[in-house]
C-alpha cells in the first residue's frame, strides 16, 4: 500500500522520498475518486486528508559529508584570504 510506504519512507528518515510517495499517493487518490472507485460520501475527506499529507511533509535534502566545505572560497579572487 502507497501509505505504507510513506511511512516507511518516514520512519528510515526520508522526508524527500515520503514526500514524493505522498505525491503519488494523491494522484492515485484524485484518479481513484474521478474514476468512480470512492464512495461519494468518503471522497471529500479522504481527498483532503491525503492533501494534508502532503503538505505536512517537507523535504530538506541533507547535506552530504563531502560537499561541506566545497565553495568555501568560491568568491575571493586569487591571492585574497589568504
Amino acid at each position: 500500500m502507497r501509505s505504507d510506504e510513506v511511512a516507511r519512507a518516514l520512519t528510515a528518515g526520508d522526508p524527500c522520498r515520503a514526500g514524493s510517495l505522498a505525491q503519488q499517493l494523491q494522484r492515485e487518490t484524485i484518479a481513484a475518486i474521478n474514476a468512480g472507485r470512492i464512495p461519494a460520501a468518503f471522497q471529500e475527506q479522504l481527498g483532503s486528508t491525503v492533501a494534508d499529507l502532503v503538505s505536512r511533509i517537507e523535504c530538506v535534502p541533507v547535506e552530504k559529508e563531502h560537499d561541506r566545505g566545497k565553495h568555501k572560497n568560491k568568491h575571493k579572487k586569487d591571492g585574497e584570504g589568504d
